[in-house]
């Protein structure tokens, strides 16, 4: 199976190097793509390059299919504004509390973690360090529970139950607005044409005061039982399938196909869920107009546009807005009710993409994604900061400010000006990667925009990351914005155990590369942090989660 390696903590337990029966992995919070080491081989003994179908056997097609389904994760967590803000989840939650760490550090000295910290002594601290320390944890648990409901409202109980909990609506504003915060330190700093998400909180504030459901303490949860990472695994499933099917020239049926793929949940659960709110029976086969409709549902439900890129025009209707799920099932609702879409998409074209992703849209009140792209677009023509941003992006030479945030969002406008020309390839892409597929399948085009987002970090055989060599780059510059990049990412995952993480720091990076042990890794990720904060990890006082 390839998955998606989200779990509730930064931890990446699935360990694919010892499970046979995980095919491939992309992990959202460590921006890689991991194969299982016969896949590496298969597709390392073949041709180099982004190859034709027919340059491949069976073997090779198959272990192909899963760096494909895996690169369609990438595509989403780089390309789709509710990827993009789970992406910069761990980013925004050290950013955001960046000066509130300095001012708690320089009170009590080195504590952790500060969430125990703070439930031990709340009634013995004054007014100014306990609303610092409070920042800090309410802050890291507002974007930590946006990621969650988001991701699947099926497995809520430890938000719910977390004094720390204030609303749904609560949790969607605040994840929202500490990553626009994120970005707007990086390419905007006075908000000349980001959302201004400072505006907000007074709105926010009316609905609580007016008890509006979902927006005050209290208030019932209604969440569709979905969550977006069934529709991330459904899309890039049903698209694996749909490649599966046309390089072996329709002879596969869906028997043969769940041999060769998992069709259980959470790889189904998203179709099976169209299948019943838009009244439509289980396809004769991966190409069938259902499962083109069901692709371009997922692309519609994983891109809001309320609050990023464009501002939020209903406050009241925000959580409808911005939850995929909700998404997702109001367009399969409308299907229902508008038969003729049900076989709206046969062709794979651009134009069938933008009526019935406008049909769809309009019944919803907001923009598509092209549209989405076209924003985007002028802000990358328009804004020196972006054009600045994208000339890093060119040679890989990024500054070293916020570095993984932007390497991200100069893949996001890359993403989101290919999109904009070629919205059908990125909804529909094993449609495009076989001739006579469609009417207009271009192969050349296709291999080259496949070749252009390609996923950034893929883990060798050996399971150490290793980043992706594009021609024309300097190696030597390639190298340097990768270890950059891991560094950071390094320092994410020690400021979220000070926070939130008792006992000692877990020095465990062999998720980066086995040699990594705990006793390698400590001497440099020390050095990154003493230089960042001033003190060293050694130095910090351990509490238990009573505070002891």
């Amino acid at each position: 199976m390839g998955t998606l390696a989200y779990q509730t903590h930064w931890d990446f337990s699935d360990d694919i190097y010892s499970a046979g029966n995980a095919r491939g992995t992309y992990h959202p919070l460590q921006f890689v793509v991991r194969l299982r080491p016969d896949f590496h081989a298969r597709l390392n003994s073949g041709p180099s390059g982004v190859v034709t179908a027919g340059e491949m056997d069976f073997d090779t097609v198959s272990a192909f299919s899963t760096y494909f389904h895996e690169t369609v994760h990438w595509w989403q967590h780089i390309g789709s504004t509710t990827g993009l803000m789970l992406s910069f989840a761990c980013p925004a939650q050290s950013h955001v509390n960046h000066p509130y760490l300095f001012k708690v550090l320089d009170r009590f000295g080195p504590r952790k973690s500060l969430k125990s910290f703070l439930s031990r002594n709340y009634g013995q601290l004054s007014k100014v360090p306990r609303k610092d320390l409070n920042v800090i944890v309410n802050n890291w648990h507002d974007v930590e529970f946006n990621r969650r409901i988001i991701l699947d409202p099926l497995r809520l109980a430890q938000v719910l139950g977390s004094p720390f909990f204030e609303s749904v609506g609560h949790s969607l504003e605040m994840g929202l607005g500490h990553t626009l915060w994120l970005l707007s330190a990086i390419i905007d700093p006075v908000l000349r044409f980001l959302p201004d998400f400072r505006r907000w909180e007074q709105e926010f504030e009316t609905l609580r005061k007016n008890r509006v459901e979902g927006y005050y303490h209290g208030s019932d949860i209604r969440l569709v039982p979905l969550g977006a990472v069934r529709i991330f695994e459904g899309q890039a499933r049903f698209s694996q399938l749909q490649f599966l099917y046309m390089v072996n020239g329709g002879k596969l049926g869906w028997a043969d196909l769940r041999k060769i793929v998992s069709l259980q949940d959470p790889y189904v659960t998203a179709f099976e869920k169209f299948l019943g709110w838009a009244q439509l029976d289980w396809p004769e086969s991966p190409v069938h107009p259902t499962v083109h409709l069901f692709l371009l549902v997922c692309d519609l439900a994983i891109n809001p546009c309320d609050g990023f890129p464009f501002d939020i025009q209903h406050f009241e209707s925000f959580i409808e807005s911005n939850d995929p799920s909700f998404r997702f099932m109001w367009f399969a609702l409308h299907i229902a009710k508008n038969p003729h879409l049900k076989t709206a998409i046969t062709a794979c074209s651009k134009l069938e993409y933008e009526e019935a992703s406008t049909a769809l849209c309009r019944s919803l009140g907001c923009r598509h994604p092209i549209e989405i792209s076209s924003r985007i677009c002028s802000w990358a023509t328009q804004e020196e900061s972006l054009r600045s941003l994208l000339r890093e992006d060119e040679t890989f030479e990024f500054k070293d400010e916020n570095l993984p945030v932007r390497v991200c969002f100069a893949k996001f406008i890359r993403f989101a000006e290919d999109k904009l020309r070629y919205p059908e390839f990125f909804c529909w892409p094993a449609m495009h990667f076989v001739e006579g597929a469609t009417a207009n399948v271009n192969l050349a085009e296709s291999m080259a925009l496949f070749g252009r987002h390609q996923p950034l970090f893929i883990a060798d055989m050996d399971g150490e990351i290793r980043p992706f060599l594009v021609k024309g780059r300097e190696e030597s510059k390639v190298y340097q914005t990768f270890n950059n990049f891991y560094y950071t990412n390094a320092l994410y995952h020690m400021v979220r155990q000070w926070t939130v993480e008792d006992g000692p720091f877990d020095y465990d990076f062999t998720w980066l590369t086995p040699k990594y042990t705990p006793q390698v890794s400590k001497p440099w990720v020390d050095a990154l942090f003493k230089k960042m904060f001033g003190v060293s990890p050694d130095s910090f006082q351990f509490l238990d989660p009573d505070g002891r």
